[in-house]
């Protein structure tokens, strides 16, 4: 295997940890949105973002990285809030049935 091969094979270990976890964070998100809607609490707190942007762009360790992981934790909140979105829609769909 040379050397691109091997990169390659890495990129593909770390996506499938990535998916893992991605997955993970989304069901969270789901159960969150339900504790949301149970507490009567809106799906966006911009609070609790920034200080999630914050806290995980501090954990860098290569601060050239600082845009990316920043656009990174902003689309992943926004995918989870869509979800959120969702879940509750579907929720609220149910039990009007």
């Amino acid at each position: 295997m040379n050397e691109h091969e091997k990169l390659r094979h890495r990129i593909d270990e770390l996506d499938a940890e990535l998916i893992a976890l991605f997955e993970a964070r989304m069901e969270v998100a789901s159960h969150i949105a339900e504790y949301k809607l149970e507490n009567d609490i809106p799906v966006f707190d911009e609070t609790r973002e920034e200080q999630v942007v914050c806290k995980n762009v501090g954990r860098l360790q290569d601060q050239s990285l600082e845009i990316y992981a920043d656009s990174f934790f902003r689309h992943l909140m926004a995918l989870s809030r869509k979800r959120q979105h969702e879940n509750l829609r579907n929720y609220t769909i149910s039990h009007k049935l």
